[in-house]
C-alpha cells in the first residue's frame, strides 16, 4: 500500500520538533545562568561619576567625618555650639575614619589610603579650639591614581 503525502502531518511534526527544541534551549540557558550566578564573581558597581569627582567627594567628606569621629558630645549653651572631644584621640579617630572610607570605596572597586602627617593648634573660636590636621589622601580606581595633601580644620577641646 502506497502512502500518500499529507502536508498537515508534516507541519504538526515540525511544530512538535520546534516545541522540543524550545524547551531544551530554555533548560540549557537556565542551567548556564545558574552556573554563572554560583561563580561568585565580584563585579565592581558601575558609577556615573568620574574618578576625579569621586576623589573630590571623598576629599570633602573625609575632614567632616574625621571631626565627627573625634567628638564625644555636641552641646548648645546660650546659642553657642560647643564641641566636646579631645585632640589626644585624633589618631584613633583618624584610623576609624580611614577604615570607614576605605570600606565604602572598596565596594566601588576603589582603593583609598590616608596618612595623618601632623596636626597643630590654630585658634579659639566661639569657645571651641580649632586645630588643623594635615592629611595625605591617595585614591586608586585600578587605572588612575590621585594623591593630594589636604589640611582639614578640626574643632574640639585641647588634650
Amino acid at each position: 500500500m502506497k502512502r500518500t503525502y499529507h502536508p498537515r502531518e508534516n507541519a504538526s511534526q515540525m511544530i512538535i520538533l520546534m516545541g522540543i527544541l524550545l524547551a531544551l534551549s530554555i533548560f540549557v540557558i537556565s542551567s548556564l545562568a545558574a552556573d554563572i550566578i554560583n561563580l561568585d564573581i565580584a563585579i565592581s558597581n558601575e558609577r556615573a561619576t568620574s574618578t576625579v569627582s569621586e576623589f573630590n567627594y571623598v576629599k570633602e567628606s573625609f575632614g567632616t567625618a574625621l571631626n565627627y569621629n573625634l567628638l564625644t558630645d555636641i552641646s548648645n549653651n546660650e546659642e553657642v555650639l560647643t564641641f566636646t572631644g579631645t585632640i589626644n584621640a585624633i589618631s584613633d579617630a583618624f584610623t576609624q575614619t580611614k577604615d570607614q572610607f576605605r570600606l565604602v570605596e572598596l565596594t566601588y572597586g576603589n582603593l583609598l589610603d590616608a596618612t595623618l602627617n601632623s596636626y597643630w593648634y590654630s585658634h579659639l573660636e566661639n569657645e571651641n579650639y580649632v586645630y588643623y590636621a594635615d592629611v595625605s589622601l591617595t585614591f586608586n580606581d585600578g587605572k588612575t591614581t590621585i594623591s593630594e595633601n589636604i589640611t582639614y580644620s578640626i574643632i574640639c577641646q585641647p588634650g
